[in-house]
């Protein structure tokens, strides 16, 4: 349309204009247009007003920040000091950024959280030397307790779950070997204890024989996990309470042989939600996986990896009712009583997140930095119900939502929470420094990220 000119509603039928009205009636209108001129303007104000600053409530620009860990309340972030001494740790406040305590690290030291209010302070050592763990106040940075480093650490609830093999002379054998004659698994007696985060004391303690295997159940990634299953090479499975380390419950399986591996119920990072009346058991020797009715102890299928190398994933639970295995090509849904196919989903391969019987699926590109696009998916069916045109993920959220960005120039993004059931995208934040590689971490209503040394926090809605 040429500059100057009007566009007319033309759908609209002409009509003459009304007669004059009396002055007392003119006044009355006046007075109505005034408060209706005035009610515009402000909810005009009110649209055009952001409802979120999109600026970060905190960030640190300096370039020197190699990596942050949260929990609880609280960051560690790793700095890098100039002149190659070590680094330096700072435990900082995740509302605003403000700086608790810091120390310095040599370089083969390392600080973590074990649980929201302690943390650990390891250091490598030359083999065969003892390591030790040295647990800090997560809020001071005081000293609490010192002890032999165990071979592996947990949180479980308000405690520690530690696997230490002090004491342990049962030191194992190889339990199988695949076709190439590696080693898959050495049997061991393995001890597992339950520590008191503040003094280090032994709450409870359970010795799981050689040839039993123990798995965890993780309910969410804050609390860690809330069961504890032992599976023995004649079928039996026991459910202990991490709260007591005491059996609550016992199954037997209609299964023998020596234990690779197996799982009961939820694999938190993986899966999101439970399916806790199946169970999957690997058998040392053989590819494929067992899948077994947790209540009648009954085989209900057998999954076959027949691929020649045994690469991709194994099925696990992703619904309420599915599950899901991934390949090469895609994703299959898998019903979880019979093995057999619902349906197959092509290019797509990884599970983001889960809303329900909605599922937020990515790809597997071989570059860090390549393009993710985002679907969600219907569990029931395996349609794509919405494509997330130029958005690509950052970290998954409570509750199936997730957090993704999308490019604005070569330095600058935005940040969205996507809302899976409804596509809606909320714009969280802005950076100007989004280039490279960046980790992200969500913990409680923050969304922390580190891009090329430059930490930034913003709030989640």
């Amino acid at each position: 349309m040429p500059d100057g000119m009007i566009e007319l509603d033309l759908t609209s039928p002409w009509r003459p204009p009304e007669g004059s009205r009396p002055p007392r009636m003119r006044a009355g209108l006046r007075w109505i247009a005034l408060v209706a001129v005035a009610l515009t303007t402000l909810g005009v104000l009110a649209a055009a007003t952001p409802s979120a600053s999109t600026e970060p409530v905190f960030t640190f620009d300096d370039f020197r920040v190699l990596n942050v860990e949260a929990s609880g309340d609280r960051l560690i972030i790793q700095r890098y000091q100039p002149g190659g001494a070590g680094t330096r740790v700072e435990v900082l406040s995740l509302r605003d950024g403000t700086r608790l305590w810091s120390m310095g690290l040599g370089l083969d030291q390392h600080l973590t959280f074990l649980t929201d209010n302690v943390m650990a302070l390891t250091a490598d050592v030359p083999a065969g030397s003892t390591p030790t763990l040295t647990v800090l106040d997560a809020a001071t940075g005081e000293r609490l307790w010192q002890r032999t480093q165990p071979a592996a650490l947990r949180r479980a609830g308000g405690r520690i779950l530690a696997e230490d093999a002090t004491g342990v002379t049962d030191k194992g054998q190889p339990a199988g070997v695949d076709l190439t004659g590696e080693i898959l698994v050495e049997q061991h007696e393995r001890r597992y204890l339950a520590l008191d985060e503040r003094t280090g004391a032994t709450v409870w303690e359970v010795r799981v024989p050689r040839g039993s295997v123990a798995d965890f159940s993780w309910f969410d990634e804050d609390s860690g996990p809330g069961l504890m299953f032992e599976l023995s090479p004649t079928g039996l499975l026991r459910i202990r309470d991490l709260d007591t380390g005491a059996v609550i419950a016992t199954h037997q399986l209609d299964w023998s042989g020596t234990v690779s591996g197996f799982t009961v119920g939820d694999l938190f990072h993986e899966s999101g939600p439970a399916v806790p009346d199946k169970m999957l058991i690997s058998k040392a020797g053989e590819r494929g996986m067992d899948v077994y009715d947790r209540g009648t102890g009954r085989l209900l299928w057998r999954w076959q990896d027949d691929r020649s190398n045994g690469s991709g994933g194994s099925p696990y639970p992703c619904a309420a009712d599915l599950f899901c295995l991934r390949d090469e090509s895609g994703l299959t849904g898998v019903d979880p009583g019979t093995g057999e196919q619902r349906w197959h989903l092509d290019r797509y391969t990884d599970l983001l997140g889960r809303d329900g019987d909605i599922l937020v699926l990515t790809t597997r590109e071989p570059s860090e930095t390549a393009a993710r696009p985002v679907v969600t998916v219907d569990a029931r069916t395996g349609r794509v119900v919405r494509v997330l045109e130029g958005w690509r993920p950052v970290v998954s959220l409570p509750g199936g939502r997730l957090v993704s960005w999308r490019r604005v120039d070569d330095r600058t993004a935005v940040l969205g929470v996507v809302d899976p059931r409804s596509g809606r995208i909320t714009v969280i934040g802005r950076s100007n420094e989004w280039y490279g590689q960046h980790q992200c971490l969500q913990r409680r209503n923050m969304l922390v990220c580190v891009v090329d040394g430059v930490l930034s926090a913003w709030r989640l809605p």
